[in-house]
């Protein structure tokens, strides 16, 4: 859980230098009329093989941090997949969890 929260918080600060950002009302605001900015192709950001139950609950660990502050989804909950979104101030955050695999995938878009 540490090293998400660190992941995380390490991507918003230093995340790839996209040339929009939003403040968080903004974000807030474009999630309330279902407008989401414009994305750049993701770049993966880190590749983990983790226990799916793990994984799911260092996702969501990083979906309770964000929602209520951030636009932050759940994408996919299945029994073989599960997937959070979460858009930052630079970018929008895809973490997922894939119990086939056994990997857990973060991932970063830009803003356009």
């Amino acid at each position: 859980m540490k090293k998400t929260i660190i992941l995380l918080t390490t991507l918003v600060m230093f995340g790839a230098s996209a040339s929009t950002t939003y403040t968080k009302e903004q974000l807030n605001s474009m999630d309330d009329s279902g407008q989401y900015p414009e994305q750049e192709s993701p770049v993966t950001k880190s590749v983990e093989y983790v226990d799916f139950d793990t994984c799911k609950d260092n996702a969501r660990g990083v979906y309770n941090q964000v929602v209520g502050n951030y636009p932050a989804k759940e994408v996919v909950d299945s029994g073989v997949l599960y997937v959070v979104k979460v858009w930052t101030n630079d970018g929008a955050i895809l973490v997922s969890c894939s119990e086939p695999d056994g990997k857990k995938v973060v991932t970063q878009s830009a803003y356009k």
